[in-house]
């Protein structure tokens, strides 16, 4: 019995999702050993092959079954929201379980009969030790796909369930989470997925079935292509030349005949809807099914589209691509290949944009400066970045501070260094966070840096420094001026904002070398999704919105860091050791400046006071005769302002 959305309780009924009853008939067949469904989200798969395939167990075939959830916290949640409520609305089984409180716990519920249901998380003492008849893995592809060093949670499931022979059943259902990998990928057989791992590297070694449904033009049978493309509509652009809505009826174009099936269609055509497998691979011991998003009966063609678009336009205007991945892997039910894999550049094309621009002076169209400073083993590299409306951006200056103000006992420079002299740290203040450059109109005036960054990791003892010249400069009224940064790279099962600010806090560990007390705000930098927008504003072909403009006065080394990493399945990495990367470092640490200050939702029409234009901006000053290029301030001044020689 199945709880409706109005509250009560009805009989489940194949003729609402028909593209779940061969799933579900293959669960119960002694010719396979495992059932692999990919489908998007609010399909109705866990419903069938989760809470049915458990109804049935219990009232047929009483033996032991795990499902296995993303997490505890996830596993809890389904054992109250589904399992619970499954025995509530269900007479049969509600009489099949014990009224005991032994019996009918979170995690574990035993029947009459013996059998034992129990809700789970990856964890390799969830997945050894104990044979089990029954597996269920549900939304498989935000589960880690290496459970403790010891495997994939479905070849560590299969494990279990080997006692039983063929009366043993491992079904995994998930929607899409994993990127493709090759970007060169095409497929050699009709229904062979992409290159992924997770639930789509399943799908491949099953017998592959896709979903056919008629044409309501010439009554062709046909397979739907995957992704946006399975989808037809018409794009409405605005002023600017950003697609903004769908136009008319979205329908799913005939391969046949080119005919158009509208959303009326939609329902007899699931009804008539049949999978086939794989010729020549009906003999694998796994079934695995692939279903479409526009096949998905609670799924609208129209509010699928508008949602990518929406996605679309978010790309468009920040250069983020999780709103497209999402709309992709939930909506459409297909893997999603990001754009930086598929449009990988080189230096030499980089170089081909260099344009013609004043040395260190602000570009016509710049609104506001974020300087940028990434730490190296002997100096800082420092780039400071001019951003104009819908974040089109041009590289202002580019430089190192790489001679400390220490001095050997004969009065020579040395290097310098972050991870031992704090003092070295003090040269940022003046020659980044209170920098400012000529505009080049050769009126005289300049424009201040707004927001300055500075990267908190590196060599051993970095940290501690970074820490206490920010407490130091905060002491001297530069704190919300100058923020630290940590980059980050999460685990692709992770969902983790573009930029999220901490307090680290190293003070109850054993390992206090940070210095981390919690009073120094850090901003951790999620460096896969923001190197994927950089890359995707730097694919970018012609000035606009996004667009990256690089000066001529660059050197050459600008542009192989930042060609120095390449997009694979887990992030950026890269292309070889000896590579520096600190131009495409500092782009990212920019861009997440601009994130901070919320730079992507401003209203160019009507922006806040420091990103006006120039005659009306807050961070504009100075007239008369035009301004010299800037000079590094001279030691004495800077041991006069308290630069020097340790701040108390």
């Amino acid at each position: 019995m199945i709880r409706t959305p109005s509250g009560t309780s009805a009989p489940w009924d194949p003729a609402v999702t028909p593209y779940m009853v061969e799933p579900m008939r293959c669960l119960t067949s002694r010719q396979y050993e495992a059932v692999v469904f990919i489908g998007p989200a609010q399909s109705g798969k866990t419903q069938a092959l989760v809470d049915c395939w458990v109804g049935w167990q219990i009232l047929y075939d009483p033996s032991d079954m795990l499902i296995l959830q993303t997490s505890q916290e996830t596993a809890r949640d389904f054992s109250r929201r589904r399992i619970d409520r499954l025995h509530r609305n269900s007479p049969a089984l509600a009489q099949a379980l014990p009224a005991s409180p032994q019996n009918d716990n979170t995690y574990d519920k035993v029947y009459r009969s013996g059998n034992i249901l129990s809700i789970g998380w990856p964890s390799i003492n969830q997945l050894s030790g104990r044979p089990i008849k029954y597996m269920a893995l549900t939304d498989y592809d935000r589960m880690p796909q290496d459970v403790d060093g010891e495997g994939s949670p479905f070849e560590l499931s299969r494990k279990r369930t080997t006692t039983f022979l063929s009366r043993a059943m491992t079904m995994v259902e998930s929607s899409p989470g994993e990127p493709i990998i090759d970007p060169t990928w095409y497929p050699r057989t009709p229904h062979e997925g992409p290159p992924a791992r997770g639930i789509m590297a399943l799908f491949n070694l099953g017998d592959r079935r896709r979903w056919y449904w008629p044409c309501q033009h010439c009554g062709e049978m046909f397979m739907q292509p995957s992704g946006i493309d399975g989808l037809s509509f018409e794009r409405r652009t605005d002023k600017h030349g950003n697609v903004s809505t769908a136009t008319g009826a979205v329908g799913v174009p005939c391969p046949a005949c080119g005919g158009i099936s509208g959303a009326k269609d939609k329902r007899a055509m699931v009804a008539a809807g049949e999978w086939r497998a794989e010729p020549g691979r009906e003999d694998s011991r796994i079934a695995s099914f692939w279903l479409p998003g526009a096949a998905a009966t609670y799924i609208s063609w129209r509010s699928t589209a508008l949602r990518y678009l929406d996605a679309l336009r978010i790309f468009e205007m920040t250069g983020s691509e999780e709103s497209l991945k999402n709309v992709t892997n939930l909506d459409l039910g297909s893997p999603y290949l990001p754009r930086a894999m598929a449009t990988q550049q080189s230096a030499d094309e980089y170089k081909t944009r260099a344009e013609d621009l004043p040395k260190r002076q602000v570009p016509e169209g710049v609104r506001f400066l974020v300087a940028a400073v990434d730490v190296q083993k002997s100096r800082f590299v420092v780039q400071v970045h001019g951003f104009g409306s819908g974040l089109e951006s041009w590289i202002v200056d580019r430089f190192d501070l790489h001679l400390s103000e220490t001095r050997t006992d004969r009065g020579e420079p040395v290097a310098i260094n972050p991870a031992t002299r704090l003092e070295d740290w003090y040269q940022i203040i003046p020659r980044v966070v209170e920098a400012a450059y000529p505009l080049s109109d050769d009126s005289g005036r300049s424009m201040a840096v707004m927001v300055a960054c500075c990267d908190s990791g590196g060599a051993d003892g970095v940290t501690r420094r970074a820490y206490d010249f920010w407490r130091a400069a905060s002491r001297r009224g530069f704190g919300g001026r100058l923020l630290l940064v940590k980059g980050e790279r999460p685990s692709s099962s992770a969902r983790r904002p573009r930029v999220q600010k901490s307090f680290p806090d190293s003070s109850r560990r054993r390992d206090r070398n940070a210095g981390a007390r919690g009073d120094v705000p850090v901003y951790l930098l999620n460096t896969t999704a923001i190197k994927d927008a950089i890359h995707n504003d730097l694919a970018r072909t012609s000035p606009g919105p996004g667009y990256v403009h690089f000066p001529d006065w660059l050197p050459p080394s600008f542009y192989d860091e930042l060609a120095a990493e390449s997009r694979g399945p887990k992030g950026w990495e890269a292309v070889r050791r000896d590579r520096a990367n600190e131009a495409l470092d500092l782009l990212g640490y920019a861009h997440a400046m601009a994130v901070v200050l919320g730079a992507e939702a401003i209203n160019w029409d009507r922006p806040p006071p420091w990103a006006q234009e120039w005659d009306k901006n807050s961070n504009v000053t100075g007239g008369g005769a035009p301004a010299k290029e800037p000079e590094p301030v001279p030691a004495s001044r800077r041991q006069k302002r308290g630069f020097v020689g340790g701040w108390r």
